[in-house]
C-alpha cells in the first residue's frame, strides 16, 4: 500500500493565534472601559502593558510556528500568520506611545506662556496611583521651550468681547465642559442699553390752563421749576482680563484634560494665553501640546484677518 506522509501540527502556531486574540481583546476591552469612565488611567496603562507582554509572547510563538513549517512542514502556517497580525495590532499603538514617551519631555502641564502660565481658578484634583507623580520644577519652562518652540499665545486686533465670543464658539464646537470663569459677566452682557429719556408731554407744554369762561387764567398758569443738572459719571468699562477654565476628555483614549484660557485686553488688541494639563500619569505623550495647537488653529481660522504675533 502507498505511504502517506502525515504532517505534524505546530502547537506553537495554534497557541499564537489563540493568545493573540486574547491579547487584542484584552487591550480593546480595557480601552473601551477607560473611554466610558469605568477604568482609571493607571489601571489602563497596566492592562495595556500586560497586553503588550502577551503580544511579544505571541510573536515568539508565531516565529516558532513559521520555523516548524519551514523545517519539517508542520501545519500551522495560517495560524502563525494570524498570530503575527494580531500581535502587530496590539504592539503598533503601544510602540507609537513608547516612541512618544521616549522622544518627548516628561511634562503633564503645557502653557503658551511657560514663564507666567494662566492660574487655575479651581485647582484640578490628582489621585495617587502606582504611576509616579511628577514634580513641577523651575526648569520645566526651559524644557517646554526646547521641545515645543511653536507653542505661543495669540494677539488679535479686536476687543475682548469679540475674542471671547470666538473662544466660546470653538469651545462649543469641541464640546468642552465649563468649570469656572472670572470676569465673564460684564463681557457676556456688555454695558446694556442706556435708559431712553422720557418724551415730553407735548399737550402739557402747549395747552394753557383756562378758566370757566374759556380765557387763560394767569393765576393758574404752571410755574416752571428748575431742573437739576444731570450728574455725569465715568462710563463703566468692560473688564480687561478674563479667565476661563474647562475640562474635556480626548476622543480616542478618553484621557481627562483641564484647560484654562486667559484673555488680556491691551489697548485695541486682545492677547490669548492657554494652559492644558492632564490629571493622571507622569507623561502626557504630547497630547496637551496637540490640544493647544488644535484649539489655537481653530481660533485663528474663526478670527481670520485679525490675528497677530
Amino acid at each position: 500500500m502507498p505511504f502517506r506522509y502525515q504532517r505534524p501540527r505546530s502547537v506553537a502556531a495554534a497557541s499564537s493565534r489563540r493568545l493573540g486574540w486574547f491579547a487584542l481583546l484584552l487591550a480593546l476591552t480595557a480601552t473601551l472601559l477607560h473611554r466610558f469612565g469605568l477604568l482609571a488611567l493607571p489601571n489602563l496603562v497596566a492592562v495595556l502593558l500586560l497586553s503588550g507582554a502577551l503580544a511579544l509572547v505571541v510573536l515568539c510563538l508565531s516565529a516558532i510556528g513559521f520555523a516548524m513549517l519551514w523545517l519539517i512542514g508542520a501545519k500551522g502556517g495560517r495560524a502563525a500568520f494570524a498570530g503575527l497580525i494580531l500581535a502587530g495590532m496590539v504592539l503598533a499603538p503601544l510602540g507609537f506611545g513608547v516612541v512618544r514617551y521616549l522622544s518627548l519631555p516628561p511634562l503633564i502641564d503645557i502653557a503658551t506662556d511657560p514663564a507666567n502660565p494662566p492660574a487655575w481658578i479651581e485647582v484640578p484634583p490628582r489621585t495617587l496611583s502606582w504611576l509616579p507623580q511628577p514634580v513641577l520644577a523651575a526648569d520645566d519652562s526651559v524644557l517646554q521651550l526646547g521641545s515645543y518652540p511653536d507653542l505661543a499665545g495669540r494677539r488679535y486686533d479686536g476687543a475682548i468681547d469679540r475674542v471671547y465670543e470666538a473662544v466660546e464658539a470653538v469651545v462649543s464646537e469641541r464640546k468642552w465642559t465649563q468649570v469656572a470663569t472670572i470676569g465673564v459677566d460684564a463681557v457676556d452682557f456688555g454695558l446694556g442699553p442706556l435708559a431712553e429719556p422720557a418724551e415730553p408731554n407735548a399737550a402739557a407744554d402747549v395747552a394753557p390752563v383756562v378758566n370757566g369762561a374759556g380765557e387763560a387764567d394767569p393765576a393758574r398758569a404752571p410755574v416752571p421749576l428748575p431742573r437739576p443738572d444731570a450728574i455725569v459719571g465715568p462710563a463703566e468699562l468692560l473688564p480687561s482680563l478674563v479667565t476661563l477654565q474647562y475640562s474635556f476628555t480626548s476622543p480616542v483614549l478618553g484621557v481627562l484634560h483641564d484647560v484654562v484660557i486667559r484673555l488680556d485686553e491691551e489697548e485695541e488688541t486682545t492677547y490669548v494665553d492657554m494652559r492644558v494639563a492632564t490629571r493622571d500619569g507622569n507623561h502626557d505623550l504630547g497630547l496637551n501640546a496637540d490640544a493647544v495647537r488644535g484649539f489655537l488653529r481653530e481660533l485663528d481660522v474663526l478670527l481670520l484677518g485679525i490675528a497677530g504675533s
